[in-house]
């Protein structure tokens, strides 16, 4: 039996992780004989060569994708501009890809999916979404005979480890922010994920799987945590609520409304009770009605298992000398929901010195449960529209001495 040849294109937290993986021998893994042999690196040193002594470390990329004994590609190094042409060149030089790389994948996923098909190969991305939870295997696989209502989770860890020091240490949004970045979870420009663009390519991805549609990111309501303090952690609690960062992609009449911000939680919902840089996922379905999986959302050995899986699945058709199965159909027509049919009840926090909450109220001429104090107010409004809460905001605006902070979802 012929080894199977596997080449990486990264060499870093997740490569590592798949080489120490790969390297334990495990059975499953072992009756595959499946062997990283070269991988593409930034630099060599004599040290980085003496750790990976059965590896051909360069750093030329194409010397990878171009090489005709590599059978599968890895590609573990981000960015996107310079890596899709690197996964296109592997696919029509025949080779299977995998990859972790939600940004590429949430933009070019569609195309790099259709040029597999053409070429007989298989791409698989497990890892590029929720780090070790296997939810594109079990949206691929387990679903087939049950429909999927709605997707929703914690999809970014260093957001949802920001909210855990506010709630449970007090502590404010910067002080868990600069926490973050000293553990290693933030960037130092933590953009991608405060803001929850990184949360909403990975939620792209997930309505690909669970409604095969390919929405794009500007259909996606998109709302950061910056604006987020101690008081409205306070005030959700007091109504029953913790605040946790979601992403939510849900299927109400045949419209799919995606939505990425901080939602108030039932504080005895699974959900409020995942912390840290935790993932978690739920799935709510007419035959299974609700399942949720929670695990570590990044890190080298949980997000290179999710490699591993792919890898299993691959390898496993190599030796069965079949075409490996399309990982998802993406055929659906989108269909988005517009602003009115986007409706939930909401969290709204204003700001002034001079109004109480009842006289906020009825200038805006809004209802639901309020509190004030210290210059704030809190709103909880009944169920309300994109359009009808667009339409508060102009009021809230209009209105002297009222400032708008914020407006959350409330998660039901």
């Amino acid at each position: 039996m012929t080894q199977i040849n596997i080449g990486l294109l990264g060499l870093g937290t997740v490569g590592s992780g798949v080489v120490a993986i790969l390297q334990k021998n495990q059975p499953r893994l072992a009756v595959l004989d499946a062997h990283v042999v070269k991988a593409a690196v930034r630099t060599i040193t004599p040290a980085r060569q003496a750790k990976y002594p059965g590896i051909e470390l360069t750093t030329d990329t194409l010397a990878v994708v171009d090489d005709p004994n590599i059978d599968i590609v890895v590609e573990v190094m981000g960015g996107v501009a310079t890596t899709y042409p690197l996964l296109e060149r592997a696919i029509k030089n025949g080779k299977h890809v995998i990859s972790a790389n939600k940004d590429l994948l949430s933009v070019h996923g569609v195309q790099l999916a259709q040029l597999a098909k053409e070429h007989h190969v298989g791409l698989y991305y497990e890892a590029a979404v929720m780090g070790s939870i296997p939810i594109l295997h079990t949206l691929a696989n387990a679903y087939a005979g049950d429909t999927i209502t709605r997707v929703a989770g914690i999809a970014n860890g260093t957001s949802n480890f920001i909210l855990t020091q506010m709630v449970r240490a007090g502590s404010s949004y910067a002080e868990a922010l600069r926490l973050a970045q000293e553990k290693g979870f933030a960037e130092s420009d933590p953009t991608n994920d405060v803001e929850g663009f990184d949360a909403a390519y990975k939620l792209l991805i997930l309505s690909r799987f669970a409604f095969g549609m390919t929405p794009a990111l500007g259909d996606v309501t998109r709302q950061g945590i910056t604006t987020l303090t101690r008081a409205d952690f306070a005030a959700a609690s007091v109504w029953g609520y913790t605040i946790k960062p979601l992403a939510v992609a849900a299927m109400t009449n045949g419209q799919l409304n995606l939505t990425v911000s901080p939602h108030l939680v039932p504080a005895a919902h699974p959900l409020s009770a995942v912390f840290d840089e935790n993932n978690a996922v739920m799935i709510d379905s007419v035959n299974t009605k609700q399942i949720t999986m929670t695990g570590p959302g990044a890190g080298s050995l949980p997000t290179a298992s999710s490699v591993i899986a792919d890898l299993i699945t691959i390898a496993s058709a190599i030796r069965a000398g079949i075409e490996p199965a399309p990982f998802v159909d993406a055929a659906t027509p989108n269909t988005i929901a517009t602003a009115d049919q986007r409706v939930s009840e909401r969290f709204v926090v204003l700001h002034s010195e001079t109004l109480q909450a009842d006289q906020a109220a009825a200038n805006l001429d809004i209802g639901g449960k309020m509190i004030s104090g210290e210059g704030s107010i809190f709103i909880h409004t009944p169920a309300i529209s994109d359009t009808q809460t667009n339409e508060l905001i102009g009021k809230i605006e209009r209105t002297k001495d009222l400032q708008l902070v914020h407006i959350l979802p409330i998660f039901g």
